[in-house]
């Protein structure tokens, strides 16, 4: 990917293969939305609040568009995330602000099939004592990073780390440290009064 796409700055973070419902009511990201739709095009998002050097996003694919209730033009949509890139410098010729972006590539895309498995059976541990039997479902197979991360609700420095790694290896190290510490987190708040759902975010 080298292209001009229109970006959405929100103060969070999109990862690929995440899913996140938006409530679109600004008249330029009402345009932005139309167009993206018109032209069956993706936007990004990067973090409005982001003060690195590098600015790197994800891209947000439209899978679901409905009007807000009442006559007000607003929609509620539902983006998934598709493919990081980084910003290589900005356009303001449009209501929205625009991008020239890059793909941000993983360097090291080598695979520790041990660490994987071993992420994976903390993956498991967690929901079991969450009691996510949804969630569990899904675990026919070892999940990649960005699959694990995709099925918990990461706090903003955790998806931080893990947009900008460009290592697989090492996205699974921080996945590791963080379920190792949600296990312990979990057994001392007693798992039988916590539940997935109200389980506060996985912190880095």
């Amino acid at each position: 990917m080298n292209d001009k796409i229109p970006i959405f700055p929100l103060p969070l973070v999109l990862l690929p293969g995440e899913k996140l419902p938006l409530h679109i009511f600004e008249a330029k990201y009402k345009k932005m939305v139309e167009y993206c739709l018109k032209h069956n095009q993706k936007f990004g998002i990067v973090n409005s609040r982001n003060n690195d050097t590098l600015s790197i996003g994800c891209t947000a694919e439209i899978t679901q568009i409905t009007a807000a209730e009442g006559d007000t033009g607003e929609y509620d949509i539902l983006v998934t995330g598709v493919e990081r890139f980084i910003v290589k410098s900005y356009n303001y010729s449009k209501d929205y602000k625009q991008a020239y972006v890059k793909t941000w590539q993983d360097i090291d895309d080598s695979i520790d099939e041990t660490l994987l498995q071993e992420t994976n059976v903390f993956l498991y541990e967690v929901l079991m004592k969450l009691g996510a039997s949804s969630k569990i479902a899904q675990i026919s197979m070892p999940k990649a990073a960005f699959e694990i991360a995709s099925m918990l609700d990461l706090d903003k420095r955790a998806k931080k780390m893990l947009l900008k790694s460009q290592s697989e290896k090492d996205r699974l190290v921080i996945l590791k440290r963080i379920l190792k510490k949600a296990i312990v987190k979990i057994d001392y708040d007693d798992p039988a009064k916590v539940g997935y759902h109200n389980y506060s975010q996985f912190e880095a």
